[in-house]
């Protein structure tokens, strides 16, 4: 545990002073209240209710978060030579992964609390009496979906970045795992399968987040990104065991 905090702390000082941290969480925040205004217009005398809204504000820019926030992570470190002393230091693979997988987690927590700030204070405050707060629970059954959604998304997107040297490609791969593929499998059923559309009108992971914040739990979902995110820090772990092996 203690090689774990080392590198958390390690990285977290490095995303606070790092310009490839500010800049997407600031251009996430601004395109997520873009988003959220937008719902709200759409949707109004609707049921959707505001921890719906929010959370569906954010779910579609969240991938893209996570990619940006663990593009530098492994691949910084293998363009400046620094991998090869972090694999010579006495520090278990799965330390290392899990103490930068914690670092971007810390960093997506962060964003999400200030994209908080909307919903859950300032919309009540403008909008007066007749707008009722959303309950706490249901913030954090909301904040709970998302954040299981950022562990996959941010899991993935550190297992690809041990597989690069230059931060873009990382990116770019992370984006397409995380969110472009998703995308595109969606609009395969669909297609090939036109009456699925009735059953699921929405993307499963927006549904997720629908879901979830109207109290409709299901321990299969939890499960399903747990084991998700299991996996891609796994998978991560014994890429850094062969490159350790290779020397």
């Amino acid at each position: 545990m203690k090689a774990i905090r080392v590198i958390w702390l390690r990285e977290v000082r490095a995303f606070r002073g790092a310009f490839s941290c500010g800049v997407p969480m600031v251009a996430f925040l601004v395109v997520y209240g873009w988003t959220f205004v937008m719902m709200l217009r759409n949707n109004e005398g609707s049921v959707l209710q505001i921890q719906s809204v929010w959370g569906l504000s954010v779910a579609p820019w969240l991938p893209i978060l996570c990619a940006v926030l663990t593009m530098r992570l492994f691949a910084e470190e293998r363009a400046t030579g620094m991998i090869d002393l972090l694999m010579s230091a006495p520090i278990r693979e799965r330390d290392l992964v899990l103490g930068k997988f914690f670092s971007a987690m810390t960093a997506v927590v962060v964003t999400l609390g200030l994209s908080l700030l909307v919903p859950a204070l300032l919309l009540p405050a403008l909008a007066g009496p007749q707008l009722a707060r959303p309950s706490a629970a249901a913030i954090a059954a909301t904040s709970l979906i998302l954040l299981l959604q950022a562990s996959t998304w941010c899991a993935a997107g550190t297992m690809i970045s041990v597989l690069f040297r230059n931060q873009a490609a990382a990116a770019v791969s992370s984006l397409v795992v995380c969110s472009a593929l998703p995308i595109a499998v969606y609009a395969a059923i669909l297609a090939w399968l036109p009456g699925v559309r009735t059953s699921v009108a929405w993307m499963p992971l927006l549904m997720h987040v629908h879901d979830f914040s109207t109290g409709l739990f299901t321990t299969s979902v939890i499960m399903l990104y747990v084991a998700t995110a299991l996996f891609f820090l796994f998978a991560c772990s014994k890429l850094l065991a062969l490159l350790r092996l290779r020397g």
